[in-house]
């Protein structure tokens, strides 16, 4: 059915990496004959840490994307999950569910789902090449050729506490390639330690293609001022809200908050990362953080908590409930003094002014911690300048490309995995 033609998948990083390397065994089912091309010296590097190193592959819940949304949607519709679970399970990984949709392998190690990936790769005798760097990809008559470079490195040494010691960097020579069709995978900007920095984009945009910014997402916080050092290091469950400087609803979560030395992490906040700007708001209500049921009361649970404890002074009134430190920023943002004055001795309005500190948490933004922090990256290729059911590019014949790549970001729990897996999947067949 299938001409029998050469494909060369390159890639230094992430999500469209991932994709390339894990459906080449599906080009080669197809026939043809597949290499891989892998900026880093250890192969599918970002998957194999994954979820916290637990792998977390896929979500199986409402599908949630950002940037082009619509593109990733039609995604799903020409390659659904089922058919993305049924090939990782023909591969050999076994899969478990966990809370809000998370689809994990059954042992918790996302080592295990690259050890089944490349076992089912080299089955096939897909052809895989470590260590080489595209750094140019030029379309010809007959095909594409690709330039790069290629790092030789020395032996690697066992060391006496049973770590390796990486051999060290001998020579790069320069490398070329010819292939009838490409998958460009090269991954985002996120986590340039794992081999995405985002130069990749450029081999793109000089074939004529758009790139919309990339921006971090999925990362950190950061605050214009410093958090107090003794709040930092607590978690709480909050809902958080985020607002422009010009008071306009930018998006909204309920999760777990860490509060960190320069700003705010843990998923929730993290998910906010993408409609960050410096001179945002984040609202925090702490509701929940104090009473343990988000859609308490307020009001009533401060009434009854003032009659229980009428006899304690107000830098008392917390304790039990929240952390001296978090205790003591909500005190400071309310305006009300805490020292030995008695809780029975506070008037409506600070009682009132309480309650808004901790609806109406405030911390000003001055932007997100960058890329080296970053699970993903926002922005990207323009999605629209690919079919959606092939992965092939609108502008260039031949040319695929997948994941984190495009200008399509999802939410954290395995919604970029899913988004690369299925590109991938589809450029295969494409």
């Amino acid at each position: 059915r299938y001409a029998r033609q050469r494909h060369i998948g390159g890639g230094n990083g992430k999500g469209g990496i991932d994709a390339v390397a894990l459906d080449a065994g599906h080009f080669h089912q197809a026939g043809h004959r597949v290499t891989v091309l892998d900026r880093n010296r250890k192969p599918l590097k970002k998957l194999g840490v994954t979820g916290n190193g637990r792998g977390n592959l896929l979500n199986r819940g409402e599908l949630r994307y950002y940037g082009d949304a619509d593109f990733a949607l039609r995604v799903l519709e020409h390659m659904p999950r089922p058919e993305v679970e049924e090939f990782l399970q023909n591969a050999g990984v076994s899969l478990t569910e966990e809370d809000e949709g998370r689809v994990y392998p059954a042992c918790y190690q996302a080592s295990a789902a690259v050890d089944a990936l490349l076992a089912q790769m080299d089955a096939l005798g897909v052809e895989r090449r470590q260590n080489v760097r595209v750094t140019a990809l030029r379309r010809e008559d007959s095909g594409f050729l690709l330039e790069g470079v290629e790092s030789v490195y020395g032996e690697e040494k066992s060391k006496k506490n049973g770590k390796v010691k990486k051999g060290e960097l001998l020579e790069e020579r320069p490398v070329r390639f010819r292939a009838d069709r490409v998958i460009a995978a090269f991954g985002g900007a996120a986590a340039p330690a794992h081999g995405t920095d985002g130069t990749a984009y450029g081999l793109l945009t000089e074939l004529g293609h758009t790139l919309h910014t990339p921006r971090p997402a999925l990362c950190p916080l950061v605050t214009a001022a410093p958090i107090p050092e003794k709040l930092a290091g607590q978690r709480v469950r909050a809902k958080l809200t985020l607002w422009d400087s010009a008071g306009k609803l930018l998006d909204q979560r309920r999760g777990e908050l860490l509060f960190t030395a320069d700003g705010v992490s843990g998923i929730a906040a993290m998910q906010l990362a993408r409609n960050v700007r410096p001179g945002c708001v984040l609202s925090i209500d702490l509701t929940e953080a104090l009473t343990g049921v988000a859609d308490t009361d307020l009001g009533a649970w401060l009434q009854e908590r003032l009659k229980k404890l009428a006899g304690r002074t107000a830098a008392q009134f917390f304790t039990g409930a929240a952390v001296p430190a978090l205790a003591d920023e909500i005190f400071r943002q309310a305006g009300v003094p805490q020292g030995e004055t008695r809780v029975s001795e506070w008037s409506a309005e600070e009682v009132r002014a309480l309650s808004r500190a901790i609806r109406d948490f405030r911390l000003v933004l001055s932007g997100v911690r960058g890329f080296e922090a970053a699970q993903v990256t926002a922005g990207g290729i323009s999605a629209s300048e690919f079919d959606p059911a092939t992965m092939e590019s609108r502008l260039i014949p031949g040319l695929y490309a997948t994941g984190e790549l495009l200008d399509a970001d999802g939410d954290c729990g395995g919604y970029n995995l899913l988004f690369a897996f299925a590109t991938g999947l589809l450029a295969g067949q494409g």
